[in-house]
Parts: structure tokens; sequence; C-alpha cells
């Protein structure tokens, strides 16, 4: 073998060892980023469905204050129809009570 050759096989033999040591480096190095990833994505998971039952808790709430709404909208208007009837009712008992008044004062007055 020639001199050549032989610091070829030392060079490659060198640099073989260098790369396994930074390929090695390199794949320790994934892993723990990977596992920190993982980590990550499994407190975003957490946090996401922590988020889910807060939306989900929120929907109902709204749907109950909606529906407490309809109902009071629909109390406000049976009090309001309420309302008016009784003010009807009282206007014509007025209404009644003054015209015989009127008539009474009309025939006095045609009578003087």
């Amino acid at each position: 073998m020639s001199i050549e050759d032989q610091i070829r096989t030392i060079v490659k033999e060198n640099l073989s060892t260098e790369f396994e040591e930074i390929e090695t480096r390199l794949k320790a190095a994934w892993r723990k980023d990977n596992r920190q990833i993982r980590e990550d994505l499994k407190g975003l998971t957490i946090k996401l469905e922590e988020f889910t039952v807060q939306m989900e808790d929120l929907h109902q709430r709204i749907e109950k204050l909606e529906e407490e709404m309809h109902n009071r909208w629909s109390l406000v208007v049976k009090l309001r129809k309420y309302t008016l009837d009784q003010l009807m009712s009282e206007y014509k008992r007025l209404t009644g009570q003054m015209r015989p008044e009127k008539e009474e004062s009309v025939e006095n007055a045609e009578t003087l």
C-alpha cells in the first residue's frame, strides 16, 4: 500500500469517526427537539380542550340568556297588551259615565 493510500485510509477513518460523532450528536439533538415539540403539542392540546370546554359553556350561557330575553320580551308584550286593555276598559267606563251627564246637562239647558 502506498503512502497516499495509507493517508487516505487514516483521513477516511478520522473523518468517519468525526462524522459518526456529529451524526450521533445531531440524532440526540433531534430526539430532544422532537420530545420538546411533543410536550409543547400536548400542552397546546390540553389548552385547546380547555378552550373548547369554555366555548361550550359560553354557548350554553348565551342560549340561556337568549331564552330569558325572549321570555322577558314576551312578558313585556303581554303586560303591554293587558295595560292597553285596562286603559281601554277604563276609557269606555269613563266615557260611559260622562255621556249621561252631558245628555242631562243638554236636557236641563233645553228646559230652562
